[in-house]
């Protein structure tokens, strides 16, 4: 497995404002009842592969280099195995946020 690196809230949201990152919503529908995230991609945790493997016909096209950089915004209890799994399919710099959905939607409506 691959180690990623957290990334702050507010630096994860001027890096997506900037179009310099995307964000990936990879919360379950479940879960978004909190709410949404603009600006952000969102994939079901089970689709993951099917969106990042690069070989994927399914995979996102915002994703097409693997040098691109990707926040992954989950429930906090998931969020960095989930960045590591993307990272493990060649990705390079691939960071989770900390303080996930409660942070980063603070960080955007704050910027």
């Amino acid at each position: 497995m691959s180690v990623v690196d957290p990334i702050s809230a507010t630096e994860a949201a001027e890096h997506t404002q900037q179009g310099a990152a995307v964000v990936v919503d990879m919360r379950p529908q479940v879960v978004r009842h909190q709410g949404s995230l603009p600006g952000a991609v969102i994939v079901e945790p089970a689709d993951l592969t099917a969106a990042f493997e690069p070989t994927s016909p399914r995979r996102m096209p915002c994703v097409c280099d693997l040098d691109v950089e990707i926040a992954v915004v989950s429930v906090r209890a998931q969020a960095r195995r989930i960045a590591e799994q993307i990272a493990a399919l060649g990705y390079t710099n691939v960071r989770y946020v900390d303080g996930d959905f409660p942070a980063f939607r603070s960080a955007l409506l704050a910027g």
